[in-house]
């Protein structure tokens, strides 16, 4: 390479690290008066919950993520909370600039939103301990399965049933709840044989009640969790660049330690 050419290099390279800066020190268009408003079910540990009843502030991983965000920009958080099938519809509506809520990275979302993946995720059964006739989706086949609604698992079960159809067997009964919480304890009462939900939910409900939820089957493909706003290239850049930020400062690997959450589920290509 001569030595123009590389100059030229070295300008190009800068022009780039300073176009990501200062995406990164931008406030993107979704603050306002200094505060970032974030859409969030409010009911998926480790996510995003509430620790205690009564507790006005939430705790979790994808909490201190977005306040840590808004820091980066300067903002405060504010939180609106509400049922996990109303985030999106929310967040057109202008009542947020962000939702926040385990949400899983899907193309049908991504037509009518912008959005980036944060967090590596595998769907998982979840079944009572005591249960020992499940071990693989195939096993659901005549069963009663809780499943959240306005989630992704409303169409796995779908697309379960449809097969169960298909090959003349009896198909599961899915009822639907609205929270994460609901569905696991129509499992511990005994009003369902099983669920069907994220391998991090399955994690934190086992260890809150040792012993009587078991995970019989994990699906193979890995998802991603992320972070959805209104369709804007500007504020996409300048959400990219500022999770880019605070993952390089070291300030995500902080809180994923804080959760004994693997470093290894913010490795994403």
């Amino acid at each position: 390479m001569t030595y123009k050419l590389q100059i030229a290099a070295l300008g190009c390279a800068l022009s780039l690290a300073s176009t990501v800066q200062t995406f990164a020190s931008e406030k993107p268009s979704f603050i306002h008066d200094g505060v970032l408003k974030v859409c969030t079910a409010g009911d998926f540990p480790p996510m995003g919950y509430y620790e205690n009843p009564g507790d006005k502030k939430m705790s979790g991983y994808e909490i201190d993520v977005v306040d840590a965000l808004a820091k980066q920009w300067g903002a405060t958080t504010e939180y609106v909370v509400g049922d996990f099938k109303g985030l999106l519809p929310s967040l057109q509506a202008d009542r947020c600039g962000l939702v926040a809520s385990g949400i899983l990275i899907l193309p049908e979302r991504l037509k009518s939103y912008d959005g980036i993946s944060h967090f590596k995720t595998s769907v998982v059964l979840v079944a009572s301990a005591s249960v020992t006739d499940i071990k693989s989706p195939e096993d659901l086949s005549g069963k009663v399965v809780a499943i959240e609604a306005g989630t992704n698992y409303e169409k796995i079960a779908a697309d379960l049933n449809a097969k169960f159809k298909s090959e003349g067997k009896p198909e599961m009964t899915a009822q639907s709840y609205p929270g994460a919480s609901a569905v696991i304890q129509q499992i511990l009462v005994g009003r369902a044989a099983a669920t069907i939900t994220q391998d991090t939910t399955a994690a934190y409900r086992g260890k809150q009640v040792p012993g009587k939820l078991s995970v019989p089957y994990t699906y193979p493909d890995a998802e991603t969790y992320g972070f959805y706003i209104r369709k804007s290239p500007e504020d996409l850049a300048a959400l990219k660049a500022g999770y880019a930020e605070i993952k390089k400062s070291g300030e995500v690997a902080k809180i994923l330690e804080k959760w004994n959450l693997p470093a290894s589920a913010v490795d994403i290509k």
